[in-house]
């Protein structure tokens, strides 16, 4: 295992029909509080729900900015990392465990997952076209931060939603599913959860140094992400509510080695940029470096993920448990 890379984040809004549903904003640096929760009234008697989106979404490429050094002509250095190993097979299998495991924890804590067949039936989501498996999401992290993520559906749901995803304007998937779920909530009394836990494969980078000097520093991590991971509940009233993530999951346990490909080209630029700055004045521009992170191990990056999204589920479960 070892070290090179990003991350940061601020997920993206998503509004529809009769309810907005936001992505969550970056967790400030003063709280601590592992969640977030959304009027938590709302969750009061909550026993029986129905499964509107499970959704898992992998980061495989990350961008992200650190520092600027010592240097006042310094820029921030941006690490660009890459996820390599991990085949859609792969991907499906967690998927299905992840979401198996959060059954088998609603039905621990009291609260049991309705038949979906009056759902599918709703006049609105006949509308709802199916989202390919391996649909790729754009992640807004924090500031100029992203990531590329891949999403997959348990294939035990028969379905996927796009809801909590991602924001694409005028979406009309959108709009059916929401318009959906808010039908049926009202018409049924049963409530509708969706569920998303996006996967991290990399700690923040760091920028050391300036100048000439500087450099990027990178480190495999397994965690599920803060941004954007949440359970999202549309209640029979009408109204939405969310558990969101504010902490990383972290799970330990070697599954990469990371190579850095920075081409020569790349690294020749920004010794020019820096001595121009010195000699013209102005900012030189910060070193930006890719990294390859190879799994060499998938198997213990499925069981790193999967244990990273049981604690998840553990936290969010026991606290929608505790609201009701």
């Amino acid at each position: 295992m070892q070290i090179r890379k990003t991350i940061r984040g601020a997920m993206l809004a998503g509004a529809i029909g009769c309810a907005l549903l936001a992505q969550p904003v970056p967790l400030a640096a003063a709280d601590k509080q592992p969640v977030k929760i959304e009027k938590p009234e709302a969750w009061k008697g909550v026993t029986q729900v129905v499964i509107g989106q499970f959704s898992v979404a992998y980061f495989t490429k990350k961008v992200d900015y650190d520092g600027g050094g010592f240097l006042a002509s310094s820029d921030k250095g941006k690490a660009i990392g890459y996820l390599k190993g991990v085949s859609n097979e792969q991907y499906q299998a967690i998927t299905d465990a992840v979401y198996a495991d959060f059954l088998a924890q609603l039905a621990a804590h009291g609260i049991t997952v309705a038949d979906d067949s009056g759902f599918k039936a709703n006049k609105y989501y006949a509308k709802v076209k199916p989202e390919a498996q391996a649909n790729k999401v754009d992640v807004l992290l924090k500031k100029d931060d992203h990531a590329d993520a891949l999403a997959f559906w348990p294939a035990a749901l028969g379905r996927n939603n796009n809801a909590l995803l991602t924001l694409r304007m005028m979406d009309g998937n959108m709009v059916n599913t929401y318009t959906a779920e808010y039908d049926y909530a009202k018409s049924s009394g049963v409530p509708v959860l969706n569920v998303v836990y996006y996967v991290d494969f990399a700690k923040p980078a760091k920028s050391e140094m300036g100048g000439l000097l500087q450099s990027v520093k990178v480190s495999a991590g397994l965690a599920v992400s803060p941004f954007g991971t949440q359970l999202a509940l549309m209640t029979p009233a009408g109204k939405l509510t969310k558990v969101l993530l504010q902490t990383p999951m972290e799970e330990g346990g070697d599954f990469a080695t990371i190579d850095e490909t920075t081409s020569g080209v790349t690294k020749a630029l920004h010794v020019a940029n820096v001595l121009g700055a010195g000699i013209f004045g102005g900012k030189s521009g910060g070193m930006s470096a890719k990294f390859d992170y190879n799994v060499t191990d998938p198997e213990a990056y499925a069981t790193g993920v999967k244990n990273a999204a049981t604690k998840t589920s553990d936290l969010l479960v026991r606290q929608i448990e505790s609201l009701r």
